[in-house]
C-alpha cells in the first residue's frame, strides 16, 4: 500500500487524468502523421511541363479565319442587305450566335485531337467553313 501511495504522490494530477483518459492511452499512442506521411508542396513547374502548350502560329485554323471574316461580313450584310438572309433582326441574332458556336467548335476539335493531328483538323474545319460561308452568301 505504501508503494501505491508513493506512486500516486510522485505523479502529477494531469498525468493521472491523461493516463485514465479514454481518448489518449499511453499503451497505444497514435502515430504521428508528419513522420509517416510527410507533406509536399505542389510545384507549379511540374504541372506546366506536363501540359503541352501549342504555339499561336500552330493554333491558327480555318475556324479562326472564318471568325475574322464573319466580323467583317455580318456588318456588311446588315448594311447592304446582300446575302441569303434578308432579315436585319435575324442577322443581328445570328452574328453573336454563329461566332460563339464556331469558336466553341474550334476549341472542341482542337481538344479532341490534342493539337497533334493538324491535317485532319484543317480538313474538318475547312469543309465546315466553306459550307457556312455558302449558306450565308
Amino acid at each position: 500500500m505504501k508503494q501505491y501511495t508513493e506512486k500516486l504522490t510522485s505523479e502529477s494530477p494531469m498525468s493521472q487524468k491523461e493516463k485514465h483518459s479514454p481518448l489518449k492511452s499511453s499503451a497505444n499512442p497514435l502515430p504521428k502523421t508528419d513522420e509517416h506521411f510527410p507533406l509536399h508542396a505542389v510545384n507549379d513547374e511540374d504541372n506546366e511541363q506536363k501540359k503541352k502548350k501549342i504555339p499561336l502560329i500552330k493554333r491558327f485554323s480555318p475556324f479562326l479565319i472564318l471568325c475574322c471574316l464573319l466580323l467583317v461580313l455580318f456588318p456588311y450584310m446588315m448594311i447592304t442587305g446582300y446575302g441569303n438572309v434578308k432579315s436585319f433582326w435575324l442577322l443581328l441574332f445570328l452574328f453573336p450566335f454563329s461566332i460563339s458556336n464556331i469558336l466553341f467548335a474550334d476549341i472542341a476539335i482542337w481538344k479532341y485531337f490534342e493539337g497533334k493531328k493538324i491535317m485532319p483538323i484543317w480538313l474538318i474545319e475547312l469543309t465546315l467553313s466553306v459550307l457556312i460561308v455558302q449558306l450565308l452568301i
